[in-house]
């Protein structure tokens, strides 16, 4: 679920170079469904462009498309239209921002997928909430964090850390992280790398850092420390404990 809007105006300008009626044709009333719109999307648009789902909205008439690296569009269910930008549910109480709860729901997913043996996961006394932070040894701010991290498990915060090694994965911040999570005492050698302290560098083969770093790049993860929410929220950059702790209990 990586948002590229270079991605998603290829998608758009694919559409367009064909014209309304070539890329999405009129149908017969009963084909309007989703294997329908699926196999038309997926005839019209560029092989490099991978659908991952279509899925029923709770806005009539219209499907969500997720792609693989972009993110969500919404096609009209007579397969003419490719709609992208968030949509908005007007209440009584104001507006709802129905494609953020979406990506709410798709990182919760994603995350709850995961082996809690892949987190190198700080634990408070009692719990009163759980959060899932990208993080890299090299990141000033990350490093900030993990100083705090006496006070966020203090408020009860627990913090489950996926490696995010913004250089990438074949730099050394991908080695040092990586040889946190194969030690054998990986909260101490996290902690070693974030005073500024080197560790021996072994890095295991069944290490999840590659899995964490594609995961934080489909969850739209761009920067470090990012941190998801038990509810799947995604609260970008370095959050002071005592104003983390506001965000969580509001």
């Amino acid at each position: 679920m990586k948002f590229s809007h270079l991605s998603i105006n290829f998608v758009l300008a694919s559409c367009l170079f064909f014209g309304s009626t070539e890329c999405f044709s009129e149908k017969k009333e009963h084909e309007s469904d989703i294997p329908f719109v699926k196999n038309m999307l997926e005839t019209k648009l560029p092989e490099s462009i991978e659908i991952i789902s279509v899925v029923e909205t709770d806005i009539e008439g219209y499907f969500e498309v997720n792609f693989k690296d972009i993110e969500p569009l919404y096609v009209s269910k007579d397969g003419k239209y490719l709609i992208s930008g968030d949509i908005f549910e007007i209440t009584a109480g104001g507006l709802i921002n129905r494609s953020e709860s979406r990506r709410n729901y798709l990182r919760k997913t994603s995350i709850s997928q995961l082996n809690k043996t892949e987190f190198i996961i700080f634990q408070p006394k009692k719990v009163e909430h759980s959060i899932f932070v990208f993080t890299d040894v090299d990141c000033g701010y990350c490093r900030q964090f993990h100083r705090q991290i006496d006070a966020y498990l203090d408020l009860g915060i627990q913090v489950n850390y996926l490696a995010f090694p913004r250089a990438g994965v074949d730099s050394e911040s991908f080695k040092k992280i990586a040889s946190a999570w194969c030690s054998s005492e990986p909260n101490k050698a996290i902690t070693e790398l974030k005073l500024g302290y080197e560790i021996e560098e072994n890095v295991c083969l069944d290490n999840p850092v590659e899995k964490h770093f594609n995961l934080g790049n489909d969850l739209g993860v761009s920067g470090t420390p990012s941190i998801i929410t038990s509810e799947g929220k995604l609260i970008p950059g370095y959050v002071p404990p005592e104003d983390l702790i506001k965000l969580l209990n509001s």
